[in-house]
């Protein structure tokens, strides 16, 4: 068992503490938050709302902790960069856990122009009812619903 003072220096222990919100703390539940390293049948996602966010996204929009990360569970990834497996490591996700709600953050860019779409696809597949939201975050810090 370690006993490290940073919770990231104790991967085996790292997002099961519980979440003890503080000014300085970010809304991060669990970790990891890479889609790719993520497994599917992970214990948070159980009866979770996801926020599933391009890469990008994060760091376009100032507010994103504040107004789209509380009480959700967090994935980012990239549909252009990451490929087929970005859909199928979802598709598995969706398909192993009761989620709750499904929020997409994307970018008003060429690369996120499928995302949506990609992941109303992957809803439908499951047959599940997830209630879903599409925010898009433009360069200039925008956002829209």
């Amino acid at each position: 068992m370690c006993h490290a003072d940073n919770p990231w220096d104790c991967p085996d222990t790292f997002g099961k503490r519980p979440f003890n919100p503080s000014p300085r703390q970010a809304h991060l539940p669990q970790w990891p938050l890479k889609l790719k390293l993520i497994s599917p049948v992970a214990p948070f996602f159980h009866k979770s709302h996801l926020l599933l966010s391009a890469d990008c996204a994060a760091f376009s929009y100032k507010d994103f902790h504040q107004s789209l990360l509380k009480s959700k569970i967090l994935i980012i990834g990239c549909p252009a960069l990451d490929g087929a497996e970005f859909s199928e490591k979802l598709c598995k996700i969706v398909q192993n856990n009761d989620i709750r709600s499904l929020t997409i953050a994307r970018m008003d860019a060429p690369c996120c122009k499928n995302f949506a779409t990609m992941v109303v696809d992957m809803i439908l597949k499951s047959r599940k009812r997830i209630p879903l939201q599409v925010i898009t975050v433009f360069s200039e810090g925008e956002i829209t619903d």
